[in-house]
């Protein structure tokens, strides 16, 4: 028998197990996984490892709003995307106030048509109305059933009673809520006194956002979500005691996903005070100390992180008021997530190779949703990453793929690197080249088992 495309001869990684064996596609999906397989096509992964296409659930793509503009484009960011090997993102509908979510979303979706690998997208809720909870029904009926809440900033956070609501309409339809867990009034208040005291450097922006702020939202969401009876992912965790609220809420039979972002397990607090880069870096929650990210590290090992995301959102240097140019706050991931984690996780021994697939591939699809992805098996979607674990690459924003002219990771060196990736059978990039336009990115459907 002949198959359309023959991966052969790699190691396949996954979350449960490394075997060496060729995969075949047939049209869009895996059909086989065995020996001596023959396709129309066929790729040399001999001694390479061969992934599933890796998911971010966590990304932002340029906006057309007038504030909070990225610098990629869904054609850019999914270009860059697919070199770092991920098959799948989960962009966000920011709706406007004022905006129904069913017009926000319409808006966002005809801007991911760009889009160069699949996609879906969260719906951010960012109005304190019942009518806009009333609306969610139906936009979970549409094939989008995750939906985030703010619960810092002063422009996006709801209050807690709309927030509950929220996740009761969430649970209704089986949906997931997920929440950015920080306490808006009390930080408001730490920033108020710094800014009377004529505290205004970095380590004012990291005094007015302590751990323990972080770790009673998580409570209070968790709180809400429990009597809601909704399950719940907490967004880029990055405090022990945060994480502390995560294991009890496991204990004691509640389901609740944590995700940790890349720029909070390798970089520290210390980063921010870089003259250069250092202002991208203060963004919130913030960066913490080397002591919690210990804790994010043993906390992905024993999956109370259950996923690695990236919260891509880079930004070009601008003009500051001084003249002098800077770099706001944003971080560019989302190629260089699967190398990074490698480099830092599985080389320095920190996690497994099947747990690095596990958080940056496979359970990335179970929490958002993402039924026909996130496997190398047999009728799932043939979205495959040819890796290459000796490669080696010094990151720069010369090398990457963003639009932008600073890279977070700028001068680490990474080992391993995807060297062909593959999106429902169609070969997007091979042997570190581009082989496919943007825009034949798809949606991707969506849905959870059902209600808890």
């Amino acid at each position: 028998m002949t198959y359309d495309l023959v991966v052969r001869g790699g190691t396949i990684i996954t979350s449960d197990r490394s075997v060496v064996a060729d995969v075949g596609v047939r049209g869009e999906t895996i059909a086989a996984i065995g020996d001596r397989l023959r396709g129309a096509r066929e790729i040399d992964a001999t001694g390479m490892y061969v992934l599933p296409g890796a998911i971010d659930g966590h990304v932002h793509m340029r906006t057309n709003r007038a504030q909070d503009v990225y610098d990629d484009t869904f054609e850019t960011g999914t270009i860059a995307a697919a070199f770092g090997g991920v098959t799948t993102m989960v962009d966000q509908a920011q709706v406007e106030v004022g905006t129904s979510l069913s017009d926000g979303l319409d808006s966002r979706l005809a801007e991911a048509e760009a889009s160069l690998i699949d996609y879906s997208v969260h719906i951010n809720v960012r109005e304190a109305s019942l009518e806009r909870v009333a609306e969610i029904p139906a936009i979970a009926e549409r094939g989008f059933p995750s939906f985030k809440f703010f619960m810092n900033y002063e422009t996006y956070a709801l209050p807690d009673e709309i927030i509950f609501a929220a996740m009761q309409a969430v649970a209704s339809c089986g949906g997931l809520a997920i929440v950015h867990a920080e306490h808006r009034g009390v930080i408001e208040e730490l920033e108020r006194q710094n800014r009377l005291a004529g505290r205004t450097g970095p380590e004012w922006h990291l005094s007015a956002r302590p751990p323990e702020l972080e770790a009673e939202a998580t409570h209070r969401a968790l709180a809400l979500a429990q009597i809601a009876g909704v399950r719940l992912l907490i967004f880029h965790m990055t405090a022990s005691e945060a994480l502390r609220e995560v294991r009890a809420a496991r204990a004691r039979g509640q389901e609740v996903y944590g995700e940790v972002c890349t720029q909070y397990v390798l970089l520290s607090d210390a980063d921010i005070y870089d003259p250069v880069s250092g202002t991208a870096l203060r963004f919130s929650p913030p960066l913490r100390t080397p002591a919690h990210q210990e804790a994010l590290w043993a906390a992905l090992a024993d999956g109370t992180l259950d996923v690695i995301s990236t919260d891509h959102g880079p930004r070009r240097r601008v003009s500051g008021p001084d003249g002098q140019l800077y770099t706001p706050p944003g971080t560019s991931g989302i190629e260089t997530r699967l190398s990074l984690f490698h480099t830092f996780g599985v080389l320095a021994g920190r996690m497994s190779l099947q747990r690095w697939v596990d958080a940056c591939c496979t359970r990335p699809a179970v929490v958002c949703g993402l039924p026909t992805k996130g496997r190398v098996d047999i009728g799932y979607d043939a979205d495959l990453v040819v890796f290459d674990p000796e490669a080696k690459l010094t990151l720069s924003h010369e090398v990457l793929h963003s639009d932008i002219d600073y890279s977070t990771y700028d001068g680490i060196t990474v080992q391993g690197l995807p060297v062909t990736t593959i999106s429902r059978g169609e070969v997007l990039i091979e042997d570190r080249t581009l082989m496919a336009a943007p825009g034949r990115g798809r949606l991707a459907p969506r849905g959870y088992p059902g209600p808890l």
